[in-house]
C-alpha cells in the first residue's frame, strides 16, 4: 500500500523543484526527503520518478503519470480525516487561498487572521503567484480558493464578486503634474508608464479604462512591466514613470501622490473563485463562507474594496 507521507513528499518536490526546498516545507532533512522518494520508487517497482536538470528535479514520464493520482489520494485522505473530526464537532484541515501579487497579498492576511478566530484548528495558507499560474493551481487542486481579478475564467469555475476597488495613477510628489488640480487623460501619452504584464487581468482593466477615455493601448509609453504593485510603486519612487495602483496600496505610500484625471474612473473587481468540479473540503467551505460574510466585507471596506450595493 502506498505511504501517504511519501506521496506528500513527492508532491512537495514537484511543486518546489528540489529536495532541499521540499525538506524546508515539510520540516525534514534533505536526506530524509531523498530516502522517502527512494522508498516510494521501490514501492512502485523500482521506477525513477525524477531526473535532475541543473538545480531542479524534473519529473520522468512515470512521475508525470503518478502526480495526478498522488494529489487525488492525498486529497481523499485529508477529506476523510476532516470528515471524521467533523463528526466530533471539530473543524480542522488546511485551506490554501491563492492570489496574484496585488491587493490579494495585502488583504488576505487580515481576512484569514479573522477567519482563524472562528476556526483555530484550520491552517490557512496564502500562495502568491502570477495570475495564469494561480489559475493552474486551482485547476490542479494545489489551491482550494482564489482571490482573483476575474470570475468564471475557466469552465467549471464559480466566481463570487467580493467587491470593487478604485485604481489611481501614482506619481512622485515632485512630479510636474502634482500641483495640477485636474488633468486630461490624453496627457498620459506624454508620460512613461509602469504597468502590469500584457495580458494580465489588471492590465486589461487599466487599458479598458483608458480606452473609454479615448486613449488606445498603442499610444502608451510603457517603460516597465511588473505584476508586483510594490515594485511598480518603487519604480515610481525612483522616477521611472507613473503607475496605476489599487487604492489599498496607494493609501500606504504617503510619500507618493495620486493624480486627478478628469472623468477617469477605473475600478478593479475582486472575486472569490472556486471549482464546482472538485469536492469541497469542510475547511475550504467554511473559508469561502467567511469571505462572503458581513465581517469580511467590513475588513475589505477598510482597505477600499467596496461591495456593490443591491438595487
Amino acid at each position: 500500500m502506498l505511504n501517504t507521507d511519501y506521496l506528500q513528499t513527492f508532491v512537495s518536490v514537484v511543486e518546489l523543484g528540489s529536495y532541499s526546498a521540499a525538506a524546508e516545507r515539510l520540516h525534514l532533512t534533505q536526506p530524509a526527503v531523498s530516502r522517502q522518494i527512494h522508498l516510494l520508487e521501490k514501492q512502485l517497482g523500482d521506477i525513477r520518478l525524477f531526473r535532475r536538470s541543473g538545480q531542479r528535479m524534473i519529473l520522468t514520464h512515470a512521475g508525470e503519470e503518478l502526480l495526478p493520482a498522488a494529489r487525488e489520494l492525498l486529497a481523499l485522505a485529508e477529506r476523510t480525516e476532516e470528515a471524521m473530526l467533523a463528526l466530533r464537532g471539530h473543524i480542522t484541515g488546511r485551506v490554501v487561498v491563492a492570489c496574484s501579487p496585488a491587493t490579494g497579498s495585502l488583504v488576505l492576511p487580515a481576512l484569514l487572521a479573522e477567519f482563524r478566530h472562528r476556526f483555530p484548528a484550520v491552517l490557512s495558507v496564502v500562495e502568491v503567484g502570477p495570475p495564469d499560474q494561480i489559475a493552474d493551481w486551482l485547476q490542479e487542486g494545489r489551491a482550494h480558493l482564489l482571490f482573483f481579478e476575474e470570475g468564471g475564467r475557466r469552465k467549471g469555475w464559480e466566481g463570487i464578486l467580493l467587491g470593487s476597488e478604485p485604481l489611481v495613477c501614482m506619481a512622485q510628489r515632485e512630479h510636474a503634474w502634482a500641483a495640477e488640480e485636474l488633468l486630461t487623460t490624453g496627457m498620459l501619452r506624454e508620460q512613461p508608464l509602469i504597468l502590469p504584464r500584457q495580458g494580465t487581468p489588471l492590465r486589461r482593466t487599466i487599458e479598458e479604462g483608458l480606452r473609454r477615455r479615448g486613449l488606445q493601448p498603442a499610444e502608451l509609453q510603457v517603460v516597465l512591466e511588473t505584476d508586483s504593485v510594490e515594485s511598480a510603486l518603487e519604480a515610481v519612487r525612483s522616477g521611472s514613470g507613473l503607475a496605476f495602483a489599487p487604492i489599498s496600496y496607494a493609501r500606504r505610500h504617503s510619500d507618493l501622490i495620486a493624480l486627478n484625471f478628469s472623468g477617469l474612473r477605473i475600478s478593479q473587481d475582486w472575486f472569490l473563485v472556486r471549482s464546482r468540479e472538485r469536492h469541497q473540503r469542510r475547511a475550504s467551505y467554511e473559508c469561502a463562507a467567511f469571505l462572503q460574510s458581513e465581517e469580511a466585507t467590513a475588513i475589505l471596506a477598510s482597505y477600499g474594496i467596496q461591495r456593490p450595493t443591491k438595487e
